[in-house]
């Protein structure tokens, strides 16, 4: 390593001569700088801003002696070359005994003080020199004397006689005696005289290179009770090392190794352990290469397999895969991963198909990639799922007979409708029989049979709905479906919770079951429903659409666009580690008795059967959507009945409006109303009403409403009727309600409720009750009637308004 060349300062109150000694240095390639100021100097000095010093000896004031003095007292390393013109040699003395380099009297020669400083300069090179070996030597020395103490191997020397000149401490370990004790003994008084004979030419080592002692072992007993297997290396030392000279003694490395081979022993018994389970395991097990599939290793029972499948002499696990691409990706898909990896494979002979399952897991041997395996015969399995299959059916069932039970008060609300319808138009034709004219008659009973038939249709259904046999898939209208399933459900569901529903029209269909398409319906909207604890909102959306996120039961996508069913309320939310099980068949997180555990599994399966998804998006405290993604059929669905609302009448004054989804009973509220009388206008969507009672509120004298009502409930429509005209009499007309709904209603200001079925009188005197101060109009009860009642027909349009008497 190159040195930095010495800085040089002349200290000199003749600024003249120091000026010259500086250029002389500086122009023979020294660093040197002079000064008259010795104080200034010596703090630099001090401060090892310089390595060589030209000193003036006869200074006034601090002298050059004081300044050597002052250098040794502060142990200032400088080489200090003495300028003075003095020539005793008396005076030299003190000089060099305070450390001065050299003496230099004047004049003399400039290459006398170049040489002078030459050798100055050599001497701080041959210092930094000897201090950096030192410093080497110091810390070659101290790491090796870490890496003999830290060692947990023995480390030996002996002399040429074999004593140990040096041993390290793991001998207390080892031979249970101290260094210190060991220091001076043979090694034949260490290890005993039972082994002299043994290791003679081994510890005592005279050997070098390849001929010496290289993991040697033997064994060695302390006491009778303990033996210890000890391995050791050794190598002869000599004057001029390996190329020869005088034996000088021997080096050597001796380590415990009882432990490793105690490991070693168990580890191969481990392993015949492992090969005699391995073979003699019922599970059928075989090893083999992971790139071709050469059989390593193979038990009896993988034999066996082989025996049935009709396989002799096969020496690969190519015949388990039906082609050579599926061995290849299942082998990728191996090597991607350290989990193991299952696979089923069918495999089909001469009598009968087999049903195999193979597990493996690659693992590495001798440096070759390979696989361990276990094949499992699935066929007897597949006979129990066929039984759980059947099981599925009965379920199936069951959750049938449970959404009937949450469908009874729909269901009713349905038949009260009719009865009403029936009972109503009966009661009209019977107590006025004499005024109507036949065609009116005919009319009239023409109701009474839609109604009969109606009633027929809805018995039908809901028997279809529960049949155990189900029905063959076909296009189905989804829209159409939940409106079935939102009317009848809609009493089952409490009157705190809104249910908006918003469906895109011309849709197209799905290839379903009408049935189970409702049953999927049916159990989302309950679920939902469960799901809120107190007033809430349950929103069912209908459209097209694409599938965004992995489907929550398989993990697949529905690809392109397709309908999708979104069914989203505002509940508690479902946390992570039920939404990881809630298609588990039983898995439920309801009080025993209230649930089964089914539901969800079963809209799984169904859904998956027509090949669509479902997904889900939930969050604890905000809520969770649920969203069927079907394929779209394309063929067409049938025609669903039209439902378009009635059309009204031109606005008179002191008009009734009658409100309800079911035209016939729609029609037959109008009917009686306008037998007596009064002036009726008829609606059969709630939206429609109170547009026509935002913009005509004045010219009402009473509002008649169903409750149940698909878009908008009746006391919803009341609500916001009575913030339109706050003083507007309200009749509320439901085929289904409890005590505590009727409370909650009368609460709301509400003016009259009529159950149905009810009596043509229970109408009118509600009616007249109400609105005393708009009589009825006058009618001719002999007049020639043309047989337009006012009523929708069948197709939902309306006909003219029947003559009034003037």
């Amino acid at each position: 390593m190159t040195q930095p060349e010495p800085n040089i300062l002349v200290l000199d109150d003749d600024a003249g001569h120091g000026a010259s000694v500086r250029e002389l240095l500086s122009a023979s390639g020294y660093h040197a700088e002079s000064s008259t100021d010795v104080s200034e100097g010596m703090r630099r000095l001090k401060a090892g801003e310089f390595q060589i010093l030209l000193l003036d000896l006869n200074m006034p004031g601090i002298s050059g002696l004081d300044v050597l003095e002052f250098l040794k007292d502060n142990d200032v390393g400088v080489k200090t070359i003495v300028l003075s013109g003095e020539t005793d040699v008396s005076n030299v003395t003190p000089v060099l005994r305070l450390g001065a380099y050299d003496y230099l009297t004047k004049p003399y020669a400039p290459q006398q003080l170049l040489t002078s400083v030459a050798n100055a300069v050599e001497r701080c090179r041959l210092e930094s020199e000897n201090r950096a070996m030192a410093s080497q030597a110091e810390a070659d020395h101290a790491m090796h004397e870490f890496l003999v103490t830290a060692s947990p191997d023995l480390i030996y020397v002996l002399d040429d006689e074999g004593r140990f000149n040096f041993v390290n401490k793991p001998v207390s370990q080892i031979f249970d005696s101290a260094p210190a004790n060991v220091a001076g003994l043979s090694w034949q008084e260490v290890v005993g005289p039972e082994l002299a004979g043994e290791l003679r030419h081994h510890f005592n080592e005279r050997r070098t290179g390849e001929r010496a002692t290289r993991h040697f072992e033997f064994e060695y007993r302390p006491t009778p009770d303990t033996s210890r297997i000890l391995e050791f290396s050794a190598r002869g030392l000599y004057e001029e090392g390996d190329n020869g000279g005088n034996f000088i003694g021997t080096y050597g490395v001796l380590r415990d190794v009882t432990e490793a081979r105690r490991t070693a022993r168990e580890l191969a018994q481990s392993r015949l352990k492992f090969y005699g389970l391995f073979m003699d395991s019922p599970e059928a097990s075989y090893i083999a290469r992971l790139h071709d599939g050469r059989l390593l290793e193979a038990n009896e029972s993988f034999r066996n397999i082989q025996s049935r499948l009709g396989v002799r002499g096969e020496d690969t696990d190519g015949f388990l895969f039906p082609n050579v691409e599926m061995r290849r990706e299942f082998i990728r898909r191996l090597s991607t991963g350290a989990e193991p990896k299952t696979i089923a494979l069918d495999r089909e002979t001469l009598d009968a198909v087999y049903h195999l399952e193979l597990t493996a897991k690659a693992l590495t041997l001798n440096d070759e990639p390979c696989l361990l395996a276990t094949v499992h015969d699935r066929t007897d399995a597949r006979l129990a799922e066929r039984d759980r299959l059947n099981l599925q059916n009965r379920l199936q069932q069951a959750s049938k007979m449970e959404a009937i039970g949450q469908l009874a008060g729909g269901i009713a609300h349905d038949f009260n409708n009719i009865l009403a319808s029936i009972i109503g138009y009966a009661e009209l034709i019977q107590n006025s029989r004499h005024r109507f004219t036949r065609e009116q008659v005919d009319g009239y009973l023409d109701q009474v049979i839609t109604a009969g038939h109606r009633a027929r249709d809805l018995i039908s259904q809901m028997l279809s709905f529960t049949k155990a046999n189900r029905g063959a898939p076909k296009p189905t209208d989804v829209a159409s479906a939940i409106n079935d399933v939102s009317r009848m459900l809609r009493a089952a569901i409490p009157s705190y919770i809104d249910v908006d529903t918003e469906i895109q029209e011309d849709l197209g269909a799905v290839h379903a079951d009408p049935v189970q398409l409702q049953q999927i319906i049916i159990n989302l909207l309950v679920n939902a429903r469960d799901a809120i604890d107190g007033p809430g909102r349950i929103q069912v959306q209908l459209g097209h659409g694409q599938q965004q996120t992995p489907c929550a039961a398989c993990g697949e996508h529905l690809a392109g666009s397709h309908i999708v069913l979104s069914v989203t309320d505002s509940g508690h939310g479902i946390p992570d580690d039920v939404r990881e099980r809630m298609f588990e068949m039983y898995f439920t997180t309801r009080e025993p008795g209230k649930g089964t555990g089914i539901g969800l599994w079963l809209i799984n399966n169904l859904i998956h059967e027509y090949q669509g998804h479902v997904t889900v998006t939930s969050a604890v405290g905000r809520g969770t959507t649920f969203q069927v993604h079907l394929p779209t059929s394309d063929a067409l669905p049938e025609a669903a009945k039209d439902n378009a609302a009635v059309e009204p009448s031109e606005p008179n004054a002191g008009q009734i409006v009658v409100v309800d989804d079911e035209l016939s009973v729609a029609n037959f509220i109008g009917e009686v109303l306008r037998d007596a009388g009064y002036d009726v206008i008829l609606f059969s969507e709630s939206p429609s009403a109170l547009r026509y009672l935002q913009a005509n509120a004045e010219r009402v004298a009473v509002l008649v409403t169903d409750q149940n009502m698909p878009l908008m409930t009746g006391h919803e429509l009341a609500e916001h009727a009575k913030t339109i005209r706050s003083d507007l009499p309200v009749v509320l007309i439901t085929g289904f309600a409890s005590s505590q709904q009727a409370q909650q209603w009368r609460r709301l200001g509400l003016d009259g409720f009529l159950t149905k079925p009810f009596r043509i009188d229970e109408l009118l005197d509600t009616i007249g009750a109400l609105v005393p101060d708009v009589p009825p109009r006058a009618v001719d009860g002999h007049g020639d009637m043309d047989g337009s009642d006012g009523s929708a027909s069948d197709d939902g349009a309306p006909k003219p308004p029947r003559r009034q008497a003037q």
